[in-house]
């Protein structure tokens, strides 16, 4: 292994070849002059004096690139605010000289688009990054939730965190998903559209140069913050919102907070200023009583624009899932995540000390319902979504009762397991005007092999893959006999191999949301040849003719029955 100082002697020199560029080596010390672990080169290029510092990790760790006593008034882009140069490449050689190399020619290619103006406009397309870059270490985060065209909503504040709702209903809905209720105290928040972004120098360090900023920069000219104000609440927080040049919406946030007047130990706080109905204050005499915190932004949502499926056409989907063992849970859960808006779970067992092995919840939700646990989980975890319902009830208990849990519904996913429940729902899919689509969902014993099953209800039938309550085509076959358990035999199968066939199984249910249109589909997932051995089981002879021979695992389509 390389050793740190092998690395050092390596890279000064390489770099001793670049002078008169280069200006020496240095190790870093803190203020009472003790070794950081840190080590520096220093170079002046282009009228920039800049260090190339690596830590005590490398080079098994990337060299970073700053400008030394950087002016953060010049509003360069890719640089933060203590002169750190945000270089993209990742990719890096393990050789301390070359890596050392290859971060300076970055770091001299980013100095060369300041030069001619490149990349300027970055400061406009990642315009939050940089107004984050620049915000009050001591004030707490904003968290937004946000809608387009929204202009007043309610904010919350919560520990070291402030959540932003462009909407009282946004804000009820998130909160009870989360917390379980509303929140008990909220303040108003205003959402305020830029015509143009500020630069980094022009961002507000008081009130007045915040109202400036807003008149030169807001499409309103700043009078969404004196309406703000003209109340002078206690505190109120401001979402600058603006439309970068790729189309995508960037936020800055703001909090306003009322000033208090110096008081004796022991006296009671009082608002400094308090207007009586119809009196009037000067603007400059109102933003005196408030002091500002530009806020660390970001969106609640942001988790949207790591997916490949626009989320938006899926919030209006409502999926009924039957269901929720090990695999009907997984389904929901990636189905959730996946940005399917509306879910509702039917279950009527409990969880038991035999599912936390293959099942999504775990020791804490034994004795609970499978349904009313798992949706509690999904409101908590992914507060956004728009609604969960759960029913501890057989589909059968639930019918009867009354409810059409059918109506309306995008799409059903059976997963129950039971040949009775599954043709039940068919046919009560089917009755139906129009249809309603089904995803089957199975696994095979000994978890080798699994199944997704779509039908739309106007071609083939369920039971048509059956003859006398068994599968016509199974994929494999197994002389051990399955554990019995109250009479009934059990599908013994791990976490692993559950985790590929939820995947499948979400998968075709997207499929379906997004393709209203799409055929009947029937895939099958199969494990590899050393899993089934494990299993001491078989492929069957028209399964082993259908799979492809070369593959270790894998999913296949093939028409139902």
């Amino acid at each position: 292994m390389l050793t740190i100082v092998a690395a050092i002697d390596a890279v000064s020199a390489l770099f001793e070849t670049y002078r008169p560029q280069y200006a020496g080596y240095r190790v870093c010390e803190d203020a009472k002059g003790r070794p950081t672990g840190r080590h520096m080169w220093l170079f002046e290029v282009w009228g920039y004096n800049l260090s190339i510092v690596a830590d005590i990790a490398f080079p098994y760790s990337r060299p970073n690139v700053y400008i030394n006593n950087y002016d953060a008034s010049r509003n360069l882009p890719h640089v933060e605010v203590d002169g750190r140069l945000c270089l993209t490449k990742v990719e890096f050689s393990t050789d301390p000289a070359d890596a050392a190399r290859q971060v300076l020619a970055e770091a001299l290619e980013l100095l060369e688009t300041h030069q001619t103006g490149a990349e300027d406009h970055d400061l406009q397309e990642d315009f939050t990054n940089y107004w984050n870059q620049h915000a009050d270490v001591a004030g707490p985060a904003l968290s937004l939730l946000y809608q387009v065209r929204a202009s007043r909503g309610s904010y919350v504040l919560a520990g070291d965190e402030v959540f932003a709702f462009a909407s009282k209903e946004l804000m009820i809905r998130w909160w009870a998903n989360r917390n379980g209720g509303p929140p008990r105290h909220t303040n108003a928040a205003f959402f305020i559209e830029l015509k143009q972004f500020p630069l980094p120098s022009e961002f507000p360090a008081d009130p007045e140069s915040l109202l400036e900023l807003l008149q030169t920069h807001a499409i309103d000219g700043g009078e969404a913050m004196l309406k703000a104000l003209s109340t002078v609440p206690n505190g109120v927080v401001l979402v600058l919102v603006g439309i970068a040049p790729s189309g995508h919406h960037q936020f800055a946030g703001v909090r306003l907070l009322k000033t208090l007047p110096p008081q004796k130990d022991g006296s009671r706080r009082k608002p400094a200023l308090k207007l009586r109905p119809g009196a009037t204050i000067a603007v400059g005499d109102l933003l005196g009583h408030y002091t500002i915190q530009r806020l660390r932004t970001s969106l609640l949502d942001s988790s949207a624009s790591r997916s490949i499926i626009a989320l938006a056409d899926l919030a209006d989907k409502r999926v009924v899932v039957v269901g929720c063992g090990a695999v009907g849970a997984g389904v929901a859960r990636l189905l959730a995540k996946a940005g399917v808006g509306r879910l509702d779970l039917i279950d009527h067992e409990n969880l038991g000390w035999e599912n936390i092995r293959r099942h999504e919840l775990g020791g804490r939700s034994v004795r609970h319902s499978k349904a009313q646990a798992l949706a509690l989980d999904l409101r908590q975890d992914l507060p956004e979504i728009v609604e969960v319902r759960a029913f501890s009830k057989t589909v059968q208990d639930l019918v009867v009762s009354g409810s059409n849990i059918l109506k309306g519904a995008d799409l059903i996913v059976t997963t129950t397991g039971s040949l009775h429940a599954d043709t039940y729902i068919a046919d009560l899919a089917r009755q139906e005007a129009p249809p309603v689509a089904i995803v089957f969902g199975w696994m095979e014993a000994w978890g080798v092999a699994g199944h997704a099953l779509l039908l739309s209800g106007n071609g083939a039938q369920f039971m048509d893959g059956f003859e006398d309550g068994v599968p016509r085509r199974p994929a494999s076959r197994n002389d051990r006999q399955p554990p019995k358990e109250c009479g009934n035999s059990t599908t013994p199968f791990g976490a692993v191999e559950v985790v590929a066939v939820q995947a499948m199984i979400a998968e075709l249910c997207l499929d379906r949301l997004l393709e209203p249109g799409m055929a009947d589909t029937w895939r099958t997932w199969w494990t590899s040849d050393r899993n089934l051995a494990r299993a001491e089981g078989q492929w069957t002879e028209e399964f082993m003719a259908a799979k492809p021979a070369a593959s270790i695992s894998g999913v296949m389509e093939q028409q139902w029955p």
